[in-house]
């Protein structure tokens, strides 16, 4: 309960100043899309905000392909593993037989 909330403490925090950036930087640059002759005037915190947003993506995308191996040992035992519960209960209800 306590890291959830702590969780959501952290990205009020990250929105806040999200929020504050985008308002104390609204003065114009020009983006030049090299080497397409294209020009486009637009507030600074849009490519700022963008390129933070696209980083994070790319990284997050990173670390999912990365942990792809470890999620399929955490499946392949997870199936291991209730297969043998399956085999303890089978086992079980044999025991008992045998007892009576």
């Amino acid at each position: 309960m306590l890291k959830r909330l702590l969780s959501w403490l952290t990205m009020l925090m990250v929105g806040l100043v999200v929020i504050v950036f985008s308002i104390s930087n609204h003065s114009m640059v020009t983006l030049d899309f090299w080497p397409l002759p294209v020009f486009q005037d637009t507030p600074v915190y849009i490519p700022v905000l963008t390129s933070g947003v696209l980083g994070f993506s790319f990284g997050a995308i990173i670390a999912w392909f990365s942990a792809g191996a470890s999620r399929r040992k955490a499946r392949k035992a997870n199936r291991r593993a209730s297969g043998l519960e399956k085999n303890l209960t089978i086992l079980q209800k044999k025991i008992d037989e045998l007892d009576k």
